[in-house]
């Protein structure tokens, strides 16, 4: 059976990824910030993807929302839940990643509003996503294709004492200039890469330095937690060049980064 699933899967993503995942001409299909990139449907169910961070899915930290269909009626209540799969080829194992467990409709955005962030990139590959309406209406294993960004930089790592994996995301900036850069990163916990939890209650150290001149920088402000596992700060990159950004995080009164802790590189202009 287990065989049977991943081949039935792995046609779909053959058939899919030339008949259905084609993204949208952004001109004629924009909301805001907000550009719808796919759209899956079944039977009388339909799920539009949109994302304000690329006119495609990526590698790395996506901000999307959903806009629901039942019946050609849009739904404005309730909320959308979004379960990305990665799949490994023929019985490999496979993942799912990162992301809101509830996304809530923004009148604003007129949106079911959140995040997704794509943890891995393989080319031998192939993603599929479940999608749920309020637990009235669901699209299962609808195949979509990943695209890379090579900005987008991820850090994870396990922790033996804590038994637990943690996901540290660069949100932005992707491309940050001399000066002070307002950072923003996400931190998630797992336990074998099947749920994530986002973590609010943890103490960020960051630490800018430029290798090749062997200095830092001062007046950085180290992150602190808005809520959703986001957190906000300063780093000040003094020139051009290539810089890293440490960043060292204390979690239940102990330090869950490794030594040296993980780090950021960006090529500062």
């Amino acid at each position: 059976m287990k065989y049977l699933t991943y081949f039935i899967l792995t046609i779909i993503a053959l058939f899919y990824s030339c008949n259905n995942d084609t993204p949208t001409d952004p001109g004629s299909n924009q909301t805001g910030d907000y550009t719808k990139i796919h759209t899956v449907e079944s039977g009388g169910t339909r799920f539009e993807v949109w994302s304000s961070s690329s006119p495609n899915l990526i590698y790395g930290y996506n901000n999307i929302g959903f806009k629901v269909f039942m019946n050609n009626n849009e739904k404005t209540t309730g909320f959308v839940k979004y379960k990305a799969i990665m799949y490994h080829g023929l019985n490999g194992p496979s993942h799912s990643v990162p992301s809101k467990v509830n996304f809530y409709y923004d009148s604003q955005i007129q949106l079911f509003k959140g995040y997704v962030i794509f943890i891995m990139y393989d080319t031998a590959a192939f993603w599929a996503a479940d999608y749920n309406y309020n637990n009235e209406a669901q699209i299962d294993s609808s195949v979509f294709t990943l695209f890379m960004n090579d900005l987008s930089q991820i850090k994870v790592w396990d922790n033996i004492y804590t038994q637990r994996t943690y996901i540290l995301s660069l949100v932005t900036p992707l491309s940050p200039r001399v000066g002070l850069n307002d950072i923003e990163l996400m931190l998630h916990e797992s336990s074998g890469l099947v749920t994530y939890r986002e973590i609010d209650s943890a103490e960020m150290f960051i630490k800018p330095w430029m290798e090749s001149m062997g200095h830092g920088s001062g007046n950085n402000v180290n992150p602190v937690n808005l809520g959703g596992g986001m957190y906000k700060g300063t780093a000040n990159f003094t020139m051009a060049g290539e810089w890293f950004l440490y960043d060292s995080i204390k979690y239940n009164g102990q330090f869950i980064t490794k030594t040296p802790p993980p780090k950021f590189i960006f090529d500062v202009y």
